[in-house]
């Protein structure tokens, strides 16, 4: 098991040496750091907590991403800008270095005005279109709109009328004299209206154009013609367009500082770290203390580390009262990418066995059951290949591309077994691509010729078998660890019981009920000694599962937890059917890819122009296959893991320990090349 030893420490340095000492941790990137509870070391009067006020440094932050987020916009396509091609190295030293790079800071205060003007001018421009867009649709009124609001002997209504009413209001008009309509913008469905009316018909008109649907519209404050305001509002939207023009030059120009102001975000994000891991210290006038994990092979290094900045102290110290270590993971370099599902789930208590090793191997067998296809396995391993490449080349830690790389190479095994090619059909396929999916098809007893291959698909019911003995026997594993931990935890004799009474029920329930239900008795004499040993072991480990289940109640409690226990049997099916979903996504995906096929071959012989049924059918073939692959790996990745998680783990696996979190600040723009 990969379960890391870790020993707590306490380190002791003079308050002027903690910057240095929280930086080398940091540099050193192995130590993870206890938050000290409060009140710790202040009973006693000599310690109290570190506060440093960080919310200055967080607001020059956000500022200065504000910049580098505007500056990006302004030169968005332009390949030549400084730090758009690669991620440059910086050395630990001169990136802190840069913090005191003034003509830098300025350019990052400048550039966050200038991100602060556009972004106002950019509301008002959108502002003023939005008031042109109103005004162009009333530009037809000739009056100052102030005079829509004036009261007296007459009024004047600007609206909006459905055009199906327009009759109504022309009526209206012809019943009061003293009402007239001029007609102004229209569009499809709705007619604008400028009505002047006298004082006198006010009280009875203005109802009746609501009850037609006459919308009145409010101007506001608004003065003088629309026209008139349409040229202001014109020339003012010139002018914000060329002050915009002017600061996107400028913006242009203060690009070419770009790259060096990612370099110094990241410098700043450095600082902000430290500075906050700071607050986790207790100090004296002279005297800093910092309490952390670190694994215990780490030791001696980071004492060496520390040697180096001067008198620090290093005391290995025991755990506080109720204080759980964490639980860091060392893997081999095969396994390490599966640490991404063991983090998924949680980090594994002290006394839990490492999951890691155990469900790589399953995990990438399933995972290409899913995909059931050797030519898919192809892509996705050249595919995740290269991304992992990629990904190396930038200094990352990839862990889902390996996963996905070992995945394919599963799901080419395991096409080849299948004979399944890119959804071809298999009776096409040459004879030695076949005869591996007939070794499969004979693998389990009751083949019957021609049920694989059968409408050009070659998945039969007998890999439907093969998914749930792969199944059973990641139970029976699962069984077999979980005896292994109880046994480290002392629990014997019960332990040895009931485990054997798991084992003993799992290997004669399911090779029993196959024969009789699924099989027709052709994988043994249904009425032949081996039936009867297997139904035996199915009832000693029923009886096993119930005397140990009820051990721990006393009179007819325990009766009723013992048949509690036994019922779990049930269970095991439930989970050991779990594994049908492998043959069901291996199904799906192999249909559609044959119908993909089907589709490209329809297109290629009807399209009667030459040459354009040929293209047409490589693009369907290209997409629909990329789409298959990828929907196939999206539904192997989860079903795989739910597998994991729900059938496999909660048969040994807690997962509530305190993950192992080392102090390292992981930038974003740069690599930086720490200070050995």
């Amino acid at each position: 098991m990969a379960l890391d030893a870790v020993t707590k420490i306490e380190v002791l340095c003079h308050s002027a040496r903690r910057e240095a000492v929280l930086g080398a941790l940091e540099s050193h990137g192995r130590v993870h750091l206890v938050e000290m509870p409060q009140g710790a070391g202040i009973a006693d009067g000599l310690f109290s907590p570190v506060v440093i006020d960080t919310d200055d440094l967080v607001q020059r932050i956000t500022n200065l991403e504000n910049a580098i987020e505007f500056l990006g916009e302004q030169v968005a396509g332009q390949s030549h800008v400084e730090g758009s091609q690669k991620t440059p190295h910086v050395s630990e030293r001169d990136l802190l270095n840069l913090l005191e790079d003034q003509s830098l800071i300025d350019v990052a205060r400048r550039s966050w005005l200038m991100a602060m003007r556009m972004t106002r001018l950019e509301g008002d421009e959108k502002e003023l279109v939005q008031e042109l867009g109103f005004l162009e649709t009333w530009r037809l009124i000739p009056v100052p709109l102030e005079e829509l609001r004036r009261s007296g002997q007459s009024r004047l209504l600007a609206g909006t009328l459905d055009k199906s009413a327009m009759e109504e209001v022309q009526s209206l008009a012809a019943l009061h004299p003293l009402m007239h309509i001029d007609l102004l913008e229209s569009d499809r469905d709705s007619q604008k209206l400028l009505i002047a009316l006298h004082e006198s018909e006010a009280r009875e008109v203005i109802p009746a154009l609501g009850e037609i649907g006459f919308i009145q519209q409010d101007f506001g404050a608004r003065t003088g013609t629309a026209a008139g305001m349409i040229r202001k509002a014109g020339a003012e939207l010139e002018q914000i367009r060329g002050k915009k023009s002017a600061l996107h030059d400028q913006a242009v120009e203060y690009a070419g500082s770009l790259g060096r102001l990612r370099i110094l975000r990241d410098a700043a994000g450095l600082l902000l770290l430290r500075l906050r891991v700071a607050g986790t210290a207790l100090e004296t006038t002279h005297v800093s203390m910092l309490k952390a994990w670190v694994r215990s092979s780490d030791l001696p290094g980071l004492r060496k580390v520390l040697a180096g900045i001067g008198e620090v102290s290093i005391t290995e110290t025991a755990p506080d009262e109720g204080e759980i270590p964490p639980s860091p993971l060392s893997e081999k370099k095969g396994l390490q990418p599966y640490t991404l599902l063991t983090d998924m789930y949680g980090s594994p208590a002290r006394r839990d066995p490492d999951p890691t090793p155990l469900i790589a191997p399953f995990f990438a067998l399933f995972f290409g059951i899913c995909l059931g296809d050797a030519g898919y396995g192809i892509t996705l391993a050249i595919g995740a290949g290269l991304g992992w490449a990629i990904e190396k080349r930038r200094h990352g830690k990839p862990r889902l591309f390996p996963i996905l790389f070992q995945g394919g190479l599963a799901a080419i095994l395991v096409g080849v077994f299948l004979g399944a090619w890119f959804g071809m059909d298999y009776a096409a396929l040459p004879g030695f691509l076949q005869a591996p999916a007939d070794l499969l098809n004979h693998l389990v007893p009751g083949f019957v010729p021609g049920e694989a291959g059968q409408d050009g698909f070659s998945v039969s019911k007998q890999f439907l078998y093969v998914a749930l003995a792969l199944g059973i026997v990641q139970i029976l594993v699962g069984v077999v660890v979980s005896l292994v931990k109880r046994l480290r935890d002392g629990q014997g004799l019960a332990a040895v019981a009931d485990q054997t009474g798991w084992f003993l029920a799992t290997i004669g329930l399911f090779p029993w009920l196959f024969n009789h239900y699924l099989l027709n008795g052709s994988l043994y004499d249904l009425n032949g000694p081996v039936d009867r040993i297997l139904a035996a072991m199915l009832g000693v480990g029923a009886v096993l599962i119930f005397i140990i289940g009820g051990r721990e109640a006393k009179g007819f409690g325990k009766i009723g937890l013992g048949a509690y226990a036994a019922y779990g049997i049930v269970n095991l099916l439930g989970d050991v059917l779990s594994y049908s979903r492998l043959f069901a996504l291996s199904l799906s995906g192999g249909i559609i890819a044959q119908v993909v096929n089907q589709i490209a071959g329809m297109l290629r012989s009807q399209v009667g122009i030459p040459g354009v049924g040929i293209l047409l059918s490589i693009i369907v073939l290209a997409a629909g296959h990329l789409f298959n692959l990828a929907m196939g790996c999206l539904s192997g990745f989860i079903h795989t893991t739910r597998l994991q998680f729900v059938e496999f783990f909660t048969k040994f696996y807690e997962g509530t320990g305190v993950p192992f979190r080392p102090l390292r600040y992981h930038p974003r723009f740069i690599h930086i090349d720490r200070d050995q």
